[in-house]
Parts: C-alpha cells; structure tokens; sequence
C-alpha cells in the first residue's frame, strides 16, 4: 500500500495481518493532549495558540488514524453531570468535557467498530474542587462501559479481541484511587518524557535517540513524547517526525507502543505506524509459538 491509497479512518482493518499483535505489541499513532484544539474556545489568556496542541476535535483525530488520545481532565463541580470533567492543559481548561469524548468516540466506533483506540487519561485533576474519582468511573461505566476492554483480556491479540466481543474496543487507562479501582480501568500509562517545558527539535532528537537505545518492556502500554514547546506555544514539527519515523530511514517507529505527537491533521506518522506494525505482524508469525510473547 502507498501513502495516497491510505485510508486512515480504517487503517487497523485495512491491515488484517496485524491481528496477530495485541495493543501492547502494536505500534499506535497518538495525540498529545487531544482534549485541547484550536477548534475548542479558551480563555483570552494565555489563548488557543499557546495551550491547544491538535488542530481538529477527537472524532477528527479518530479519523485521520489517532488511536491514542492522551488526555488530561480537570473537576469542576459547578457544572453538571458529564460536564463536570473538562479537559485542559496546565491547568487552563478547554471548552471541551468528558461527554464530547463519549460521544466522538461512539460515533467514531459505529462507523469504524473493529479499530481499537486507548483512552490515556494521563491526568485527573483538580478544579475548583478535588478530583471525583468515583462520580468519573460511574459516568464512565454508565456511558462507556460496554466498550471497555477488561484487564483481564488486555494481553489478547487483536484478532481474539474480535472473537471475545463485539462492542469491547477501548483500552482505558487512569490513574484511580485504591478505593475506585475497576477491572476496566487499567494503570496509567507511562509516558517517556524529556521532562522540560521548553524542547527544540534538536534536543527532543536526541532525548528520543537516548530512549530508542534502552530495552522496553511491552508487557504494558507506553507512550513516547514525541512533541516540542517553545514560549509561545507548541511547535509543528510534523517534517520532522516523518523523517525520524520512516520505516525506510530508522527502526524506531517498530521500537514503539505510542508514538504520542501534536498537529495530526497532516502527518505521515500513522501510515508509518501501519507499516511498523505489518513488519511486527510477520516477524511475530515466523517466530516459534514459545518464544511468542505471552
């Protein structure tokens, strides 16, 4: 398949030789701070252009192949129900709520329904009041629940996914309280970060470089930032990272589990990412069933 033949709304069943691979061991195209988009409003200050991180909203993203939404949640208890939970970045929160999410989601699922997306709730804040942890698992569970893949299956492959359930397609993650632990809450997710607010390409080359030379455990869902931030906002590096995530050029698009970056909307990465994954899909078919990961 070329680039111009891609069809990123469907690309995980476009490429059926991938469900020998579970969600650990597949490459994911994901989006750094979904919930923040400069088609969401914001406050005058700091403003769209230093706080929203994506172009379009979650079904677009959905759409142009994103199946990691890394999203961070902050608790306004002055509102009501699902809008209670607004998403936000460094505190500043975006037009956006826990019920638009829901709702891309779903639609995305009913035209899409054998793509498979991980919701990384990376951060579940504080607002005006602390954190509701059990009034978001209910609404969760009571909106969403259907669609949640148990921990007891996240180790499955994509194909035997399909075979347990027809509507469990989300691999949610969020860092729960003891007292709201859920089956169908998995541990947050692990993100490599270069741990500075300020990042140039150069120096994000370089942090990646470092991170691509360590061994990973897939026994557990990861995610690389793959993102620059300068004062006035973050940064399009989208030439960039299609350079460093060509299968032609490196191997580190097969190297990663989520390859978390800004500005989907004109990127080459997810077609890169399905090609990482249908060379995983046929090194793992080759491989002697006892040396298969488990």
């Amino acid at each position: 398949m070329n680039f111009h033949d891609f069809q990123p709304h469907q690309w995980m069943v476009n490429t059926p030789q991938i469900d020998n691979l579970s969600l650990n061991e597949l490459t994911l195209p994901g989006t750094h701070n979904a919930g923040c988009d400069l088609e969401a409003s914001y406050a005058l200050l700091p403003g769209s252009l230093w706080l929203a991180c994506q172009d379009i909203p979650f079904y677009a993203q959905l759409n142009r192949g994103s199946r990691a939404l890394d999203v961070r949640l902050l608790y306004d208890a002055q509102a009501q129900g699902l809008e209670r939970f607004r998403f936000q970045h460094n505190g500043f929160t975006s037009s956006r709520h826990l019920g638009d999410l829901i709702r891309d989601v779903k639609a995305f699922l009913e035209r899409s329904f054998d793509e498979f997306i991980i919701l990384d709730f990376h951060e579940l804040a504080n607002g005006n009041a602390q954190f509701n942890h059990a009034e978001f698992k209910q609404l969760m569970l009571e909106h969403f629940g259907q669609h949640m893949i148990p921990a007891e299956n996240r180790h499955l492959t994509l194909g035997q996914l399909k075979q347990v359930s027809r509507l469990q397609r989300v691999l949610v993650a969020a860092p729960m309280t003891w007292e709201t632990r859920d089956s169908r809450f998995q541990a947050q997710i692990n993100h490599k970060w270069i741990n500075q607010t300020l990042v140039t390409t150069h120096q994000l080359h370089g942090y990646i470089k470092e991170v691509m030379g360590t061994s990973i455990s897939h026994l557990r869902p990861w995610s690389l930032s793959a993102t620059c931030y300068i004062a006035s906002g973050p940064l399009r590096i989208l030439n960039n990272l299609d350079n460093w995530f060509d299968p032609a050029k490196s191997d580190w698009a097969k190297k990663c589990n989520i390859i978390n970056f800004d500005f989907i909307k004109n990127s080459k990465v997810v077609f890169f990412c399905q090609q990482a994954n249908v060379e995983k899909a046929i090194e793992k078919s080759r491989m002697p069933l006892h040396q298969q990961p488990a």
